[in-house]
């Protein structure tokens, strides 16, 4: 299971950026397995922040820095020169988008924590005592909670959640939780929350209908505003300005325009094209908003509908949020945790340094280079890290986005990074960005491979979409082939290749929580831009996972609970043994969970947190190691494993 992180935050720019390096201990030499300890990933990601301009010990900005295994922090610094007054944990948190600052200067987060028995959770920072309180968890299916949002009088904090798209009540006075259900059917993500003046709570959903929710204080749904565009997405960002809801939207298509609709009048009077800003509502001054269009803070006039470009650039990397007003200057933070300022009267702007604790993130994927070194990205910060088998030295690039895929084909490591399904070449100090589809509506290209001259990938769609694709490039050329939906309404996973045929496996899982039948594996041949089978080797299952030949050309697939084997001519299930159970029943999203590879006479493979070796005579898994996230099969023909921040190795005797 994933977490699902939003492109506005996670499309870090590729700078070149001078590399950093560090020497870490001499590579064990003993068989087994060896911890490695942690590669050189860190950085300070800040999705959740909020301003409480009037504090009475001074302006503060309070940020959640999201960790690879926890516990998050909340930085507590003073607004006007950056300085860190404090940063305090937050138990079993990874991390926030939820930020909000009570009335009474309480600051209240809400978290995320896919783990059992951590879940999203909700706490609270008391100033007075400066102290954390866990709350507890709102509700408990619930691992995300995505926005909160108090309400104008202090007695209660509203919150958004996923998978199921549920609304909670938290009462400040009782202390109580009370689940106010799903404010719009068929949507699984409660996005975020606005709450106005007189109590009256707006809640923006998704991945599907972008819809408006409007509710009474005690949660009953008195209505629901419609987008003012079509297709699928996010009411991504949801704001009260006066008589004003401002709704930015989040779409399939990567576009991002805003809404505004006048409450007096029950319609939306505007579109607002290219809206960059984490927040819409934050830079509010009278008529004016205060929003960023292609990486620029810009001033929309509510009343003409007139834009200004205010020439200010420098807020630092990743996703620019307006927070608020300290007289003239507006204060803002970016998604990497910069502090900065604009002021108004004079027109200049300024970036504060960093002074959040950098924390560690999370290996996301795992590749062989062809300098024989492994490659590791990082999730949701990004960054990309390099580990020398032979030596023990590590290397970091952190301005890299999120590599879901890394592949060595024909000589250069080739990246697949989330958003947008964007393809890079990499040759160690400056990528090459060769295809993005975006604009085709994919993300996510977790399975990569060389396959001849071609470099094939699979994708995952964008939230709300169904669809993944095949992807053919050659990297020489720059010719492509995409064939979106080859499995209608899949994702395609898993990827191997023997001959001028791509053997695929799906997940019917796309961007939505509802699957589209039963996982498929198939057979693509290349020289004729056809299908020569597909079929179902695991009746039941909704994802198959990763697949691959082992050295009799029998080809072979692990998925969350089954081990299989295909006869490659047809597609047909020669053998399966179940491994454990898995709880189909119950999944909202299932990508790729399983790595599979073929070494030294056994198949090596992770599922389910566990990795194994795989006898294929007798199809038994023996443990090897546990949690792990991720396998690889080294250039030095060992293993190496990752969980979290945590690098491991398993040397193959």
């Amino acid at each position: 299971m994933r977490i699902m992180a939003i492109a506005a935050l996670l499309a870090v720019l590729f700078l070149p950026t001078p590399v950093q390096a560090e020497s870490t201990t001499a590579p064990p030499t003993g068989c087994g397995f060896h911890n490695l300890g942690t590669l050189p990933l860190t950085g300070a990601t800040t999705a959740g922040t909020a301003l409480d301009a009037s504090h009475p010990q001074g302006p503060r900005v309070y940020s959640v820095t999201s960790s690879a295994s926890g516990p998050a922090l909340l930085g507590i610094r003073d607004a006007r020169d950056g300085h860190l007054i404090g940063e305090r944990p937050l138990p079993l948190a990874l991390g926030s988008w939820a930020v909000t600052v009570a009335p009474d200067h309480s600051v209240y987060v809400g978290s995320y924590n896919a783990t059992a028995g951590a879940m999203g959770r909700l706490f609270r920072y008391t100033p007075s005592t400066d102290q954390v309180s866990e709350l507890g968890i709102p509700i408990s299916t619930e691992s995300f909670v995505w926005t909160v949002a108090a309400s104008p009088d202090g007695s209660a904090v509203y919150g958004g959640t996923s998978p199921t798209g549920k609304l909670f009540r938290y009462d400040t006075a009782t202390g109580k939780f009370t689940d106010l259900g799903v404010p719009v059917a068929g949507d699984q993500f409660v996005r975020d929350l606005a709450v106005g003046e007189d109590g009256t709570v707006y809640a923006g959903v998704g991945a599907r209908s972008m819809k408006v929710a409007v509710l009474s204080p005690d949660g009953t749904v008195e209505r629901v505003i419609d987008p003012p565009i079509e297709g699928n997405g996010y009411a991504y960002d949801v704001d009260v300005s006066g008589h004003y809801l401002l709704v930015r939207f989040g779409t399939s298509t990567g576009a991002n325009p805003m809404g505004v609709y006048d409450l007096r009048e029950s319609k939306w009077t505007d579109v607002v094209a290219d809206v960059d800003s984490l927040t819409v509502g934050g830079g509010r001054l009278g008529h004016d908003l205060y929003l960023f269009q292609h990486d620029e803070l810009v001033k929309y006039d509510l009343r003409t509908k007139k834009i200004t470009r205010l020439g200010f650039t420098e807020y630092g990397e990743g996703a620019a949020r307006p927070l608020g007003w300290l007289g003239n200057v507006l204060v803002g933070t970016s998604s990497t945790g910069r502090i900065w300022h604009f002021d108004r009267k004079s027109g200049r702007g300024r970036l504060l340094d960093s002074t959040l604790t950098l924390q560690p993130v999370a290996i996301r994927s795992l590749g062989t280079g062809p300098d024989g070194r492994v490659y590791a990205g990082g999730f949701f910060t990004g960054g990309l890290a390099a580990y020398d088998p032979a030596t023990g030295e590590a290397q970091n690039w952190p301005n890299v986005g999120q590599s879901e895929g890394i592949v060595t084909h024909r000589g250069k490591l080739y990246l697949g990074v989330y958003p947008g399904a964007r393809i890079y070449e990499w040759d160690g100090s400056a990528p090459r960005l060769l295809l993005n589809l975006g604009g085709q509506e994919q993300d996510r290209p977790f399975a990569m491979i060389s396959a001849g001259d071609w470099l094939a990938f699979g994708t995952v769609p964008k939230a709300g979409t169904h669809g993944g694709a095949l992807g053919l490039l050659d990297p020489a050329t720059g010719r492509s082939v995409i064939r979106r939906d080859i499995i209608p309404g899949h994702s395609v996973i898993g990827l191997a290749y023997r001959d001028g045929v791509v053997y695929g496996a799906t997940s019917a899982f796309g961007g939505t929580s509802t699957p589209a039948g039963e996982a498929v594996a198939f057979a693509y041949d290349i020289a004729t831009d056809s299908l020569k089978w597909q079929s179902t080797p695991v009746p039941g299952d909704l994802a198959l996972g990763s697949i691959a030949f082992d050295d009799a050309g029998r080809l072979w697939g692990l998925t969350p609970d089954t081990l299989f084997e295909l006869d490659p001519a047809t597609g047909r299930t020669v053998r399966s043994v179940k491994h454990q159970t898995y709880p189909w029943s119950s999944a909202t999203q299932v990508w790729l969970d399983t790595n599979l590879v073929f070494h030294k006479g056994f198949l090596w493979g992770k599922v389910q947190g566990k990795a194994y070796r795989i006898d294929p005579g007798t199809m038994a898994l023996a443990l090897i190691a546990r949690p792990i996230s991720n396998l690889l099969l080294g250039p030095d023909g060992h293993l190496y494993l990752s969980r979290f921040e945590k690098f491991y190795t398993y040397r193959v005797c």
